[in-house]
């Protein structure tokens, strides 16, 4: 079957080991050869998992919060909010780096808690860049009573952002990052950590300024929430050779909802 070789070159599956069991692999088992799910690829469904549990958190969050009404609230409570969000936003886009970084470790003493460590380094390198924005934002004392022109100028700078060199940059670092080159070269918790961090910064030079857009816009407002998302999702599958145009078609869409977005509050 041409998908089990597919899966199987991917990584995803694997000729069973001795104890392995996997029931949905006889899908696409070929000849006597048992199948098993490959482990670096249990990791990175446990890390959708974790991200599709933070979507269902931070919609029943959404129902009962409103941040431009409210603020960010303590710094405890708003850490704790953004690192659902997070987890909820980014979380799948590092799944790549971390299916082939458990790949690379996989063996090795203490390699699924390494892998797992990644993701968390990640994610603290989007909270550092939140915590700043939080005591600026209070700073400032926001919200104001023209937080919807904030919010929409926010977008418009987002989408203008797309156009600047430290973007283009941080993309082209963002697909080299995801690839992890040869074997991994300093104990598994170090490289877990230089991973998490390198991707991290790449990351939040790609999206810093959406998620910025956000924060003014509101953490609580689920459509603005799904509708960046789906703008940072876009950015990061276009290919390289559709990149340009497709970041000016989203950029200029960005503009334009930016302006709406202030005429309409």
């Amino acid at each position: 079957m041409a998908y089990a070789q597919v899966l199987s070159a991917m990584g995803l599956v694997r000729p069973s080991k001795r104890g392995g069991f996997c029931p949905a692999c006889r899908v696409v088992q070929t000849g006597d050869t048992p199948q098993e799910i490959a482990a670096p690829a249990l990791i990175a469904l446990a890390l959708l998992v974790v991200a599709a549990l933070a979507w269902a958190v931070t919609i029943a969050r959404s129902t009962s919060m409103d941040n431009m009404q409210m603020g960010l609230g303590s710094i405890g409570a708003f850490a704790a909010g953004w690192t659902v969000m997070l987890a909820a936003m980014m979380l799948p886009s590092a799944t790549p780096l971390m299916f082939e970084f458990a790949r690379n470790a996989e063996g090795r003493h203490g390699w699924q808690a390494a892998s797992a460590l990644v993701g968390a380094t990640y994610l603290g390198v989007w909270l550092g860049f939140g915590v700043v924005c939080y005591f600026v934002y209070c700073a400032v004392g926001m919200p104001w009573s023209s937080q919807a022109l904030i919010g929409g100028v926010g977008l418009v700078i987002a989408g203008l952002y797309a156009f600047s060199p430290l973007k283009r940059a941080s993309e082209a670092r963002c697909r080299e990052l995801r690839a992890l080159h040869g074997p991994l070269p300093f104990n598994l918790i170090r490289s877990a950590v230089v991973a998490g961090v390198r991707y991290g910064s790449s990351c939040l030079g790609c999206n810093a300024a959406l998620m910025l857009a956000l924060l003014l816009i509101g953490m609580s407002n689920l459509v603005w929430m799904t509708v960046l998302t789906a703008v940072m999702l876009a950015y990061r599958l276009t290919s390289a050779s559709a990149l340009r145009w497709s970041q000016l078609a989203l950029s200029s869409a960005l503009i334009a909802v930016g302006v709406l977005y202030v005429v309409g509050g």
